[in-house]
């Protein structure tokens, strides 16, 4: 069982390098048409962290992932004042927040074997955190040699992950079964994890920490913005979209010319392209970053820290990603400003929680076919739906204690 463990690790280790020239091309193509550094020599391991003899290594992947370890770090430190924390991240979105932050952080180099060696040598963690899927075959073997716990917080995996996993069963597993604790957010996401081979002592059900976030800062100025353009017309917001999204919408908005669309991409750097998809479908739209103008039917919100103001002058808010089948984006914000939600099929990185926002009479799953029904049925229980949001995740809030308090009992045990 060890040798084939370990041969599995090497064939992913040989694949990861076999990969690499496309990775970079990858990187570089994705992170430069965002205008974003793609920091190829940091994914390549040419840089070290710091020394940091006996830190709590956070990493997190992206945006929403990052401000969850942030969330984790902070409350650590209110328990032991005497922690030392860094943190990591993979996009550059996601490294932007770090950087914001209090905490020593780093860029998240790809997982090849000989790099972390010399980062646990460096770092010599008491324990490394990895928020919700960022786990790593080469990674956790080397923590594992080393004695590091491996904790994985506000843990999230949906059947599709499962069965993604499972489909490389010869190098995910064992590094499943290495982890020390999985600090799952729902029952379906604990089941999951035991089914890929986390030990069932090692596996607890502790709600979503994005849960326990606080309502989005509202820009009175961009929300006044958006008012004056919106005027008296009701006002539908496609948040976080991806680009079949936009197409399914822009299309949807030709249709009904009476009422106004807000599409806030996931990317804002795609705000030009959504205009041009517009000015095809012979709709009329205007950029937030450039110029608002009045008769304008579409309205692309491409600016960065505004989805407050966004989400608090939208009437109806679909949730950006559940029609492209990219899993969905996250729906908490809009319900803790009390919004009516709409989403379409896909909605499986959320699923736990867009299921009990649903239950509640929050949230309504539609598909393309029934979009304007689903529409008019949400904007006819608005208020009743935005306060069954709004209550839901109240209701459902307090896991950030839940998880510090079982990743410091982790820590004290090592």
């Amino acid at each position: 069982m060890l040798a084939s463990s370990i041969m599995g690790r090497h064939l992913y280790s040989l694949l990861l390098l076999l990969c690499t020239p496309l990775l970079i091309a990858h990187v570089v193509r994705k992170y430069r048409r965002e205008n974003q550094d793609p920091m190829v020599s940091h994914r390549l391991g040419a840089h070290l962290p710091d020394q940091m003899d006996g830190c709590v290594w956070i990493h997190a992947c992206s945006l929403g992932e990052a401000k969850v370890g942030l969330e984790l770090a902070r409350t650590l430190i209110e328990h032991d004042a005497s922690l030392r924390i860094l943190t990591t991240a993979t996009t550059p979105a996601g490294l932007s927040v770090l950087a914001r932050s209090e905490f020593a952080n780093h860029v998240f180099p790809w997982d090849f074997s000989w790099i972390w060696s010399r980062w646990l040598s460096k770092l010599r963690p008491r324990a490394l955190i990895v928020i919700e899927t960022e786990l790593w075959p080469n990674l956790v073997a080397a923590c594992h040699r080393a004695a590091v716990p491996v904790i994985l917080a506000n843990g999230r995996l949906s059947d599709q992950s499962v069965r993604g996993y499972q489909r490389f069963g010869w190098a995910s597993r064992p590094m499943w079964s290495k982890v020390s604790r999985a600090l799952m957010q729902f029952e379906g996401d604990a089941h999951n994890a035991h089914s890929l081979g986390v030990p069932a002592h090692a596996i607890s059900e502790v709600g979503s920490i994005k849960l326990d976030q606080p309502a989005p800062q509202i820009s009175r100025d961009r929300a006044n913005q958006i008012s004056e353009w919106k005027r008296s017309h009701i006002l539908v917001c496609l948040m976080s979209s991806h680009a079949d999204d936009d197409v399914l919408f822009v299309s949807w908005a030709r249709q009904h010319p009476q009422l106004r669309l807000l599409i806030v991409p996931r990317h804002p750097v795609r705000g030009p392209e959504i205009k041009t998809l517009a000015d095809a479908e012979g709709v009329h739209a205007s950029q937030v970053s450039g110029e608002i103008q009045d008769e304008a039917q579409i309205l692309i919100g491409d600016t960065f820290g505004d989805m407050g103001a966004y989400l608090s002058e939208s009437d109806v808010i679909v949730i950006g990603g559940s029609f492209s089948g990219k899993g969905g984006q996250n729906p908490i914000e809009p319900a803790l400003l009390s919004k009516p939600l709409v989403a379409g099929p896909s909605m499986h990185n959320f699923q736990a929680i867009s299921v009990g926002l649903e239950a509640a009479g929050a949230f309504l799953r539609t598909d393309a076919e029934h979009l304007s029904q689903s529409i008019d049925e949400a904007l006819a229980t608005a208020h009743a739906m935005g306060r069954a949001a709004n209550a839901w995740v109240e209701a459902n809030r307090g896991s950030t204690e839940l998880q510090v308090q079982a990743i410091l009992a982790v820590i004290a045990a090592h």
